[in-house]
């Protein structure tokens, strides 16, 4: 029979394979509570926080691309719209840049997330990188 502790933990583990980091960190931060020395608990619950980070990142990044479409959309962009989308992008390098990396975390969340920096990347490049 399992403790508390161990039983969260193989249930957080199943969580993040799973792709669902909140949960699994949710029941990695319980589990490593009851823990402090369970392993796998302190495992999980650091990888699922990186994790969240990288899915955060890509909400955002989906969220900032559907206002920049938006404006972009507009038959005359103003100065201010022009700054707003630069610091959309701006936004979007920088958090890119500070994400963890992890061997742990799904190849395919990276490689989505590799995606929408590069886009970003791209359209700061040609929008912007010229006239400042």
């Amino acid at each position: 029979m399992l403790n508390d502790s161990y039983r969260l933990s193989l249930e957080a583990r199943y969580y993040f394979e799973k792709g669902d980091y909140v949960t699994a960190y949710d029941k990695a931060k319980k589990a490593y509570i009851l823990d402090p020395y369970n392993r796998m608990a302190f495992t999980v619950y650091t990888q699922s926080q990186i994790a969240k980070q990288w899915v955060g990142f890509l909400t955002d990044a989906d969220k900032y691309f559907k206002k920049i479409k938006e404006i972009a959309n507009k038959p005359n962009l103003t100065d201010k719209e022009r700054q707003r989308v630069k610091i959309m992008l701006e936004i979007l390098l920088n958090e890119y840049k500070n994400l963890k990396p992890s061997l742990l975390i799904n190849d395919e969340l990276k490689q989505k997330a590799k995606i929408q920096y590069e886009k970003a990347k791209e359209i700061y490049e040609k929008v912007f990188a010229k006239r400042d």
